[in-house]
């Protein structure tokens, strides 16, 4: 009987060391620091003419507009700064070229085509969408949708382009033969550019 109750004493007492050693009022508190780098990215846009213009058949009395859409833009803003950032546009005269019996080339004003940004749409996370107006475009870099600081993440837009087209324009010029052969119609090449 002895060497049981000395046993169940050891037993007893080795229970009440594990009981203080993981006792809460033993715990040691700990702190440790967590790090994140976060690189900015890129500002790219992706900006397209629309794919057609809508035809003009010329009355002589009336100015008339050819128009058009353009496929959804996306405008991507990471760089990760309250920089701002204007996309632009600039773009050649549109022209007509000639063929081998209308021999002269024929031109329209780049200033005839207004483009319209219309809503801008920005996506989840993103900061509040800018709001732009119509724009005259000309030779030179005209801004079609800028911020001033805010303006991180990805905002999308489809911008319709107006071509005014006056009464006393020239048709487009026959590429050979007038009434047999293709036309050469107005073109421009405009410019994109993101800063």
């Amino acid at each position: 009987m002895r060497t049981f109750t000395k046993t169940a004493g050891i037993i007893v007492a080795t229970g009440i060391l594990f009981g203080v050693a993981l006792s809460p009022a033993q715990a040691v508190d700990s702190t440790d620091t967590v790090n994140a780098t976060i690189s900015g990215g890129n500002l790219t846009a992706n900006p397209t003419a629309p794919d057609a213009m809508t035809a003009v058949v010329l009355d002589g009395l009336n100015a008339q507009t050819s128009t058009g859409t353009a496929p959804t833009w996306t405008i991507t803003n990471a760089r990760g700064t309250n920089s701002a950032w204007s996309l632009s546009a600039s773009a050649t005269d549109f022209v007509s070229a000639a063929g081998t019996v209308d021999t002269t080339a024929r031109t329209l004003p780049a200033s005839n085509l207004v483009i319209t940004p219309g809503t801008i749409t920005a996506g989840t996370g993103s900061d509040a969408a800018p709001t732009a107006a119509a724009v005259t475009i000309s030779n030179v870099a005209q801004s079609l949708v800028s911020t001033t600081t805010l303006g991180k993440g990805t905002f999308t837009l489809a911008p319709t382009f107006d071509l005014s087209v006056p009464a006393n324009t020239y048709r487009s010029n026959y590429s050979a033969a007038i009434g047999s052969t293709a036309v050469n119609p107005y073109v421009s090449t405009i410019t994109f550019t993101i800063a």
